[in-house]
């Protein structure tokens, strides 16, 4: 059975991502962990003690394949902004990406044989 999932806000501080929204009429906030190098949705509930976490299966409110469901739809808004901001980036010119990555505090983009797509992989990475 296909879930209802509507997102509400989608946040990016540095590497972390953050979401909150619906499934099924049930509110529902979620955070990342990184596993093997990849951000993965993990959803948040507050447990007896009113502190928010992650909940064992036997004490979640939700069940597996909402919060699957919850992941995949999480991951999908993921790739789809980072790919967004790749196609912005790749319609500057090399000194502007240059100059984001001087900003940014990244080394190597004057390095020889940096190329533009070098520069918006160092960007969006």
């Amino acid at each position: 059975m296909a879930k209802a999932i509507e997102i509400t806000s989608f946040t990016q501080t540095g590497s972390a991502y953050g979401a909150t929204g619906t499934i099924d009429g049930v509110t529902f906030s979620a955070t990342t962990i990184v596993y093997r190098g990849e951000p993965i949705f993990k959803v948040q509930e507050t447990n007896e003690e009113g502190e928010v976490g992650l909940q064992r299966m036997d004490a979640s409110q939700f069940s597996r394949g909402q919060r699957i469901a919850i992941a995949r739809a999480l991951k999908q808004e993921r790739i789809r902004r980072e790919s967004t901001d790749t196609v912005e980036l790749a319609k500057q010119s090399v000194k502007e990406l240059r100059k984001l990555c001087k900003e940014a505090g990244l080394s190597g983009y004057s390095a020889k044989g940096v190329r533009k797509d070098d520069l918006v992989a160092m960007l969006a990475a």
